[in-house]
């Protein structure tokens, strides 16, 4: 039977329902619900939110519809290809994927974006400021109108796929000392607005098979996510439908182009609290997390690491198996130590960027979770 949820603060419900509202309201809200379907391992999460996972799942279906048939054959025809497949390779909440063929020969995968849906999200957008008051009335520091333009900017980069394509390549670059780790080269002739053309990889994704070795590639993601983070790139868009198990025993990064640029000097000291947390050195995190990257006042900074310890309870200090059951494990944690949790909350104060690298962080360990691999995680992350 799964556990009652915990009784919340009225300022947390109103947060919550305020929000909820804004989802059921917008178009991009759903969308958005949608996007997250896939990232959600129901037993990952703790019992009181065992009805998730149906939500999503129901939000996605009715979100990935395909495109007209011959609305996409008007946008890949326009894209002077010498071959296209009308069947798409993918339907998403956002877009629709086709296999193509360049002049050169090249096999290529064509996104197309879901016509009317941009108009709809800035149309959206707008509607961000009704969530203002009851963030503000949760995390009592916090700049909420910084951080709800920071949510506007990254919501219209993600529909800008010329943007996404640029970003693409920064990432190829950024990741090309990465050993058994391929992000496919995007064509900036082909692409548009509306439009991206990148190199078409060849095999199944991690969401379709299990790999051979998944140590390697939860060492790979690793690798991948953490040197993107010091060179100053949050990959927010860590899935298992965007890693390909490519057939010589590399895996492919699909999505790398959704990213968000973070300050790396802020990254740095995010791997130094980390360090002092592995260290066991209470004075060394909390001077991290008050003087360098000040999210905290120094008692309150205190108080968090006695709280990541016992959330963690040993996942970033040493050998450990990253499963479902260990993320249900944090989840059942947090919520035990709401009460904490809240009051740090009441006095935190990030940067806006600190969202991207939340973001990144969430979604990657959702993905390693699913490779059911034993690591030293905290060692891989500080030795990239």
């Amino acid at each position: 039977m799964p556990s009652a949820a915990p009784k919340l603060p009225g300022a947390v419900r109103a947060l919550i329902e305020t929000g909820g509202a804004l989802v059921r309201r917008s178009s991009s809200g759903r969308v958005a619900l949608a996007r997250a379907a896939p990232l959600v391992d129901p037993e990952a999460l703790p019992r009181a939110m065992a009805g998730l996972p149906a939500q999503l799942d129901a939000a996605r279906e009715d979100a990935c519809v395909p495109l007209d048939a011959m609305q996409a054959r008007r946008a890949l025809q326009r894209l002077d290809l010498e071959s296209f497949d009308d069947e798409p390779l993918a339907v998403t909440p956002a877009a629709q994927i086709h296999r193509g063929v360049r002049d050169d020969g090249a096999a290529v995968a064509v996104k197309l974006r879901r016509g009317g849906l941009a108009a709809s999200v800035r149309s959206d957008l707008a509607l961000l400021d009704t969530v203002a008051g009851p963030l503000r009335q949760v995390f009592g520091a916090l700049d909420a109108g910084a951080v709800l333009r920071e949510v506007r900017e990254a919501a219209l980069d993600e529909l800008d796929l010329e943007h996404e394509a640029s970003t693409q390549r920064q990432a190829r670059r950024v990741l090309r000392g990465v050993e058994g780790v391929v992000v496919p080269a995007p064509d900036l002739d082909l692409g548009g607005e509306d439009v991206l053309v990148c190199e078409l990889l060849d095999g199944p994704t991690l969401a379709e098979a299990e790999p051979q070795d998944a140590g390697a590639v939860a060492r790979a993601l690793v690798a991948v996510h953490v040197t993107a983070a010091r060179a100053g790139l949050a990959l927010t868009d860590a899935r298992a439908g965007h890693v390909v198990l490519l057939h010589d025993g590399r895996i492919g990064l699909l999505g790398a182009g959704v990213a968000r640029p973070v300050d790396r000097d802020r990254v740095a000291a995010a791997l130094d609290a980390l360090r002092a947390l592995r260290a066991g050195d209470e004075d060394a995190f909390a001077e991290v997390v008050a003087e360098r990257l000040r999210l905290l006042p120094p008692d309150a900074a205190r108080n968090a690491y006695a709280l990541a310890l016992d959330l963690l309870d040993g996942l970033l200090t040493g050998p450990a198996t990253l499963d479902a059951a260990a993320l249900r494990g944090v989840g059942e944690r947090a919520l035990r130590r709401l009460e904490e949790g809240l009051a740090l909350a009441a006095v935190l104060t990030p940067q806006p960027s600190d969202l991207s690298s939340a973001r990144s962080f969430g979604q990657v360990a959702a993905l390693l979770a699913r490779l059911r691999a034993t690591e030293d995680w905290g060692a891989l992350i500080l030795d990239t």
